[in-house]
């Protein structure tokens, strides 16, 4: 038999069993223990753990992180409908300190019926603590979007209202205010506000007066959230109609408000913002009174007080209630004071109240204004943003409108005092250099003012500018300089000063603005030596060649045609055609043969080595003379770049004095202004109105005189290609140069006679166009004007000049002198092959690609 395990005992409690749970006191020690009681039945636990929760959590928020953690709004939210009122309030209380918690709002809204649950009490309950504590956990959940959104679902609005004006609890007032006010930050929502029947301003406008504070604010807050909606018209004149205004000011003046006077003027600074704010702010009084509070107010509420004032001033309607109320000479006033912390929105004032122009000239004529905004400018102890900022800014709008700023402006010391926010540019911001270059353009409107800025060193000073990196201020600056070269004085400073290099490198920038007042400039400044100067650069080929900028840049083919204007060289090297008014002056030239990139005519005459290209010069003038004239710097003669020192041609004067002599005087044949010294010019055609029937002929004998000229050196009168060829190279072996004189050329093919032609004919008063293109093959063609078979050939008539167009090619090789139709048959004896491509200074396809048949 096996032994037991053990003994047998005997059960001496089972005479007293007892089936009760008796009741127990424990001590909990941990946030986690008291979670976990929150799951018990026991009301008097429930109740306990929450009190003891809330006691903890209101310590510190670091222990609200820890409930947090434990997921104790999970736990909570059952207890706010408990059927026990202490339990329901502590429940409320608890959620109310965990939803100020940035994650706390968000799992409470993962479940819409929360939020409703906890709105209807709002609406079902009278208790106050119950009230408190469900406003506030109102006013946390509607700072999240979703909130604002689930709150409007359940329908409560009215409730708020009604709550926010009855309630005698200060903070379910508040409570109430601050859920209205997030509502307002939402735009959706707050249009349900607005929309709301029991929304009022009254009883909003009454809470601004409460005697707490925290309401004040509530309520000051939510008014200013109110009137920033400025699109909401409905809003907008229920304000005015109200006496939201004169609330707002009476605060002002209660010393017992002081401490919500900031937020006050706060509220009239953004209410003025429309031109109907405007309006009404000077309609009842309140500038009046801002003024007067203005001069009382403590130091640190005069900043709040004018910068109400000057943002009026950047409306039509607050510019001239201020004009009315004469505040622009408070804004002036206010620069001349000591005060720094008002010069930033005196100075603003002033610059928007410039923009009336009543008010812009009572403030230059009653005060030293433009010597008070320098001296802030010019003081490097005060800060750029917004002080000296904004007294610049005020500068340049007085420039703009009044003459006498501009004048006082140009003197020295303020003058200074405006460069040397560029020539500091290191210690400048960049919005002040634009400033300051705006300050030049508007000073460039008066002649005056733009005269004194003519000077070497400012236009160094302008050129230096161009060199920064900001795209904004180079277009600036291009604007003034653009200004500049109105004067003649300005062109040659700028040339002397080395600006076309300036200009050529901040061309390679891509940039369609920069571009566009680049080329803008080039086309009110370029001269003929500036031209010389862009051709020496490379600027002129480049400008040819960038064909994606010729699209995309508008201004960029009339800059290109300005250049060509003042160097008619570089124009039929790089297009191959000089048109009718295109006018051959002197130092024209032109190359033989043509490489990838035209030279200047400097960069010809320093070539080493042997001359093996020609190239041939038009020079009427004497050498002696031609430096004179490049030394006085005439306008209307090539500058001195073009009169390198080659050879007198006498030739070519000979021929056109004997043309002269031929035609008689050009008065006969056109109608031009007499201009002194002008024999051997162009000025002839430039003048030109009217032209006469007599000049066909005229255009036949000169191809007769030029083919004579060059028809060769013997009596075979052999011009064809090896001959003129050895010609030029003998030439050029002569004269030691490879530039030769068109009147040394006494054996010509196409070019030379067409050039010769071309020459002629722009002193002579023939409309004549020259064109070039490959195969060699050159031609003229003239512009005269055809007559009636019908009508008496002797009879001379006269048309338009302006009405000229090409309408005849010249013969000057097969029957000089002949004038054949353009299109005709005989033209293409002259002019070559329809697809025949200009022969230009570029790259030539290697392939013609015309479409068109080239027989």
């Amino acid at each position: 038999m096996a032994k037991p395990l053990q003994k047998e005992r005997e059960n001496r409690s089972a005479e007293k069993k007892d089936l009760a749970f008796h009741p127990y006191v424990i001590s909990p020690e941990s946030a986690h223990t008291s979670i976990l009681l929150l799951d018990a039945v026991e009301p008097e636990i429930i109740c306990q753990t929450l009190r003891a929760i809330t006691k903890f959590a209101a310590q510190e928020m670091t222990n609200r992180e820890i409930l947090f953690g434990l997921d104790a709004i999970s736990h909570i939210l059952p207890h706010v409908e408990a059927m026990e009122l202490n339990i329901r309030r502590f429940a409320l209380k608890a959620l109310a300190q965990l939803c100020q918690l940035p994650r706390g709002p968000e799992q409470v809204l993962e479940d819409s019926q929360n939020l409703r649950k906890i709105a209807s009490m709002l609406v079902r309950f009278e208790d106050v603590f119950v009230l408190e504590f469900a406003s506030l956990v109102l006013a946390e959940l509607t700072k999240e979007p979703l909130g604002c959104e689930q709150l409007l679902s359940a329908n409560i609005l009215s409730t708020l209202f009604a709550r926010m004006k009855n309630s005698l609890d200060p903070d379910v007032q508040k409570n109430c205010l601050q859920t209205l006010s997030n509502l307002l930050e939402d735009p959706i929502c707050a249009a349900e506000v607005t929309k709301n029947t029991q929304f009022s301003w009254p009883s909003l406008l009454a809470l601004m007066q409460s005697k707490f504070l925290a309401i004040q604010h509530a309520a000051i807050k939510t008014v200013d959230q109110l009137i920033c909606r400025y699109k909401d018209q409905v809003v907008q004149k229920t304000f005015r109609a109200s006496t939201g205004v004169l609330d707002l000011c009476d605060i002002l003046e209660s010393y017992e408000f002081r401490d919500v006077h900031a937020m006050v003027l706060g509220v009239l600074r953004n209410y003025v913002e429309t031109e109907e704010n405007a309006s009404h702010i000077y309609q009842s009084g309140c500038i009046l009174r801002l003024l007067a509070y203005l001069d009382v107010a403590l130091p640190a509420m005069k900043p709040h007080c004018l910068a109400v004032l000057t943002k009026m001033s950047y409306t039509a309607n607050g510019r001239e209630a201020l004009f009315n109320t004469e505040t622009d000479m408070v804004f002036c006033n206010q620069l001349l004071s000591s005060n720094v912390d008002l010069l930033a929105d005196a100075a603003m004032g002033v610059a928007n109240m410039t923009q009336l122009l009543a008010s812009a000239v009572r403030m230059c004529d009653n005060t030293n204004i433009i010597d008070a905004l320098c001296v802030i400018v010019a003081d490097d102890s005060a800060i750029w943003f917004s002080i000296r900022l904004n007294a610049l800014k005020a500068i340049v709008e007085l420039c703009r409108v009044i003459p006498k700023a501009a004048f006082t402006v140009v003197e020295s010391k303020p003058f200074t005092a405006i460069r040397n926010v560029n020539k500091k540019f290191a210690q400048t911001p960049i919005e002040a250099q634009r400033l300051a270059v705006q300050c030049y353009i508007n000073l460039e409107i008066y002649h005056v003012s733009k005269k004194a800025m003519v000077n070497g060193d400012f236009m160094a000073e302008l050129l230096a500018i161009l060199q920064r990196p900001d795209i904004s201020l180079k277009i600036l600056t291009c604007t003034v300089l653009t200004g500049l070269m109105t004067e003649e004085i300005a062109r040659d400073l700028f040339t002397l000063k080395k600006g076309e290099d300036v200009i050529s490198k901040n061309l390679l920038i891509e940039h369609v603005g920069l571009a566009t007042a680049l080329c803008a400039f080039i086309i009110a400044s370029v001269s003929n030596e500036g031209a010389d100067i862009y051709l020496d650069l490379g600027t002129v080929h480049y400008m040819v060649e960038s064909r994606q900028a010729r699209y995309i840049v508008s201004a960029w083919e009339p800059a290109l045609e300005a250049i060509f204007r003042r160097h008619p060289s570089a124009k039929l090297a790089y297009t191959g055609r000089l048109d009718i008014n295109d006018f051959t002056q002197e130092g024209f030239y032109c190359l033989k043969r043509l490489d990838d990139r035209f030279p200047s005519i400097q960069t010809v005459m320093t070539q080493t080595g042997r001359p093996r290209n020609p190239v041939f010069f038009c020079m009427f003038l004497q050498p002696s003379r031609a430096d004179r004239l490049s030394d006085s710097k005439l306008s209307t003669i090539s500058g001195r770049m073009r009169f390198p020192p080659v050879p007198d041609d006498s030739n070519l004067r000979e021929y056109l004095l004997k043309l002269r002599l031929w035609f008689g005087d050009p008065a006969r044949s056109l109608h031009y202004f007499e201009i002194e010294d002008a024999h051997y010019e162009v000025r002839y055609r430039e003048k030109c109105e009217e032209v006469s029937s007599s000049l066909k002929q005229r255009a036949q004998l000169l191809g007769e005189y030029v083919a004579e000229q060059m028809s060769g050196l013997t009596q075979e009168r052999d011009c064809s290609m090896p001959s003129v060829d050895l010609h030029l190279a003998d030439l050029m072996s002569d004269l030691a140069s490879p530039v030769i004189g068109l009147g040394y050329v006494k054996c010509g093919g196409p070019l030379e006679r067409a050039l010769l032609y071309k020459v002629l004919a722009d002193r002579v008063g023939i409309p004549c166009a020259l064109f070039r293109s490959c195969s060699a093959y050159a031609w003229c063609e003239v512009g005269v004007p055809e007559i009636d078979p019908e009508e008496d050939r002797e009879k001379v008539h006269n048309f338009p000049a302006g009405l000229l167009r090409a309408n005849y090619i010249v013969d000057l090789m097969i029957k000089p002198g002949r004038l054949i139709p353009r299109g005709g048959r005989d033209s293409k004896k002259i002019c070559g092959p329809v697809c025949s491509p200009p022969y230009i200074s570029r790259k030539l396809p290697s392939v013609c690609k015309c479409e068109k048949k080239c027989d």
